[in-house]
């Protein structure tokens, strides 16, 4: 293009005889070469309007056309003229008013030579304004760029979900999916980086089971699987159908949507792992990678759960003897197991405890069986038959799958208001905090259940009482979780006096509890005291209207 930079300028300038003649050649030999405006310019100078201004805004406006006529060039596939384009405004990239016309030229190139790339990556101000489609080609073959892409977006993601586990206005795992990952800007993110580019794809994910790997968080399942099935909603087929257990996910995003994986679904799965069985990478990598989705595995355990009631309505006394049961058993066997599938200690094919079928299970069925038939809350028999308490509690904090079930088994029982055999398992839950009981995953759901069922002050206070009390100063989130219990019950009868009794002693947190505790605690020590400040205004409201009753017919008389 000829353009003289600020160091030739400055020669010249330096080195002449006569600057205002230098400048003028300047002007003449850089201004804009269009004939028409030439005589416009004096003009402008006599109106006091900078010469820069007034090239700025041509600029401007030629920018415009000529981004259009590049639309244009490559609506009628001119390859030819377009790389001429390139070549010749590449080397004012760096000029802000040109930038954007580069881009444009950039992103109607199938094959941008290497140069261009490796200059672009080179300098992050325009790498930054970079169109999405040569961002793409570039983190196909700089997977270190793109990963740090990935990383604030990955970590935005992880900061959403934490931050929906600590509200209980909601349960978190009764979302659809569909809105999940539609409303999930983080998802969308990511959609948008990968495109139609399957080799973005592939590097996402292998990204976050490597990360699962590293961290143990399982989170990073949930956007793996959230980001397949986004592809699938836009019906990316190029991404989608690229992935090897499209049709697994699918099938379980499909559960997901009816909060239950009934038996024609289970088929369908096992139809898909049986056709797939020599597939190391699919049935040793990808698929318990995605059954440790806690969405998933919240699916499983309840579909176990509910199997096991129906076991006692259809008087078949033997899980042993159930197929369907076993089957769910095992995928959310190697759900719980993920990492130490991937980590090679253990194998999807790996049978699961013989144990749990003949001994734990059937007492599980025995205690549902013993709830149904008991009508006298004062009896203490429940516990002591089958197995002995401490082998009971002893097999769950040993077997990850047992104390999953047994999580889930306590949740239901609250959320079918068996009130009298929920009371008498919560004192297992301490048992269990190695296993999940004081986990935010299983504390956001339990008291969410909670919360939806119990309309009795008294049953709450059991709860408290025998596993939030108990636990809530060595763990923080079960202190968390009994704030809200108590938040729920300060507008019922007797509210006030029952929060007063748990806020100022037993579940007030220390200095060494986190900031969000604090919080929680602080707002609900305000909301106490003004419902008893409007406890107090109404009751003086009442003692007035009687005084003045009271006052009114001594007058009368």
């Amino acid at each position: 293009m000829n353009i003289n930079f600020k160091e030739e300028l400055k020669t010249t300038l330096t080195n002449c005889e006569d600057p205002f003649r230098a400048i003028k050649e300047i002007q003449d030999e850089n201004g804009i070469a269009l004939t028409q405006i030439r005589p416009a310019l004096p003009l402008l100078d006599l109106l006091g309007v900078k010469r820069l201004d007034f090239h700025l805004a041509v600029l401007d406006d030629m920018k415009d056309r000529l981004i259009k006529r590049i639309q244009e060039l490559a609506q009628h596939d001119d390859k030819e003229q377009l790389e001429t384009l390139l070549e010749k405004s590449f080397t004012v990239i760096n000029l802000t008013h040109v930038t954007p016309v580069v881009m444009e030229i950039v992103k109607h190139i199938p094959k941008i030579p290497d140069k261009y790339v490796k200059y672009i990556v080179e300098h992050e101000q325009i790498y930054s304004r970079a169109p999405i489609e040569l961002k793409r080609l570039i983190w196909a073959d700089n997977h270190t760029l793109f990963q740090k892409e990935l990383q604030p977006i990955i970590s935005q993601y992880l900061a959403n979900v934490e931050e929906q586990l600590l509200q209980c206005d909601h349960n978190y795992f009764l979302q659809l999916p569909k809105q999940r990952r539609q409303t999930s800007p983080t998802i969308q993110s990511l959609v948008h980086m990968i495109g139609t580019n399957v080799k973005l794809y592939d590097i996402v994910r292998a990204s976050l089971q490597k990360l699962f790997q590293r961290t143990k968080i399982v989170h990073y399942s949930s956007l793996r699987l959230l980001l397949l099935m986004a592809f699938h909603d836009l019906e990316n087929n190029t991404v989608s159908k690229a992935d090897s257990i499209h049709i697994f996910v699918w099938t379980l995003d499909a559960a997901l949507k009816e909060r239950k994986l009934d038996l024609k679904k289970q088929r369908e799965i096992e139809q898909f792992l049986d056709a797939h069985s020599k597939d190391t990478d699919i049935i040793n990598k990808h698929i318990p990678f995605v059954l440790t989705d806690p969405n998933i595995v919240s699916i499983l355990a309840k579909s176990c759960v509910l199997l096991l009631h129906k076991q006692v309505d259809d008087e078949i006394p033997l899980p042993r003897s159930n197929k369907e049961l076993q089957f769910l058993l095992k995928l959310l066997n190697m759900g719980l197991h993920a990492w130490d599938v991937l980590d090679g200690a253990m194998s999807f094919h790996d049978p699961i405890d013989s144990r749990l079928l003949t001994h734990y299970l059937p007492f599980l069925i025995r205690l549902i069986v013993e709830n149904r038939l008991n009508t006298d809350t004062s009896s203490s028999s429940i516990l002591k038959l089958l197995l002995p308490p401490t082998e009971f509690v002893q097999y769950m904090a040993n077997n990850r799958l047992s104390s999953q079930l047994f999580l889930r088994f306590i949740m239901e029982t609250y959320h079918q208001k068996q009130f009298w055999l929920a009371t008498q398992l919560i004192p297992y839950l301490n048992d269990l905090v190695e296993c999940g009981s004081a986990d935010k995953l299983f504390l956001h759901q339990f008291v969410y259940f909670v919360r939806q069922s119990v309309e009795q002050i008294h049953y709450i206070g059991i709860l408290l009482d025998k596993f939030f009390v108990l636990q809530a100063q060595s763990h923080e989130f079960v202190l968390y979780y009994g704030l809200i219990l108590l938040k729920h019950v300060l507008h019922k009868a007797n509210g006030t006096s029952f929060v007063g009794k748990y806020l100022h002693q037993s579940l007030k947190p220390t200095r060494d509890h986190s900031t969000f505790v604090h919080d929680k605690y602080h707002q609900l020590t305000r909301d106490y005291e003004e419902y008893l400040r409007q406890i107090q205004a109404r009751e003086q409201t009442q003692q007035q209207v009687s005084i003045d009753k009271q006052n009114s017919f001594s007058i009368f008389h």
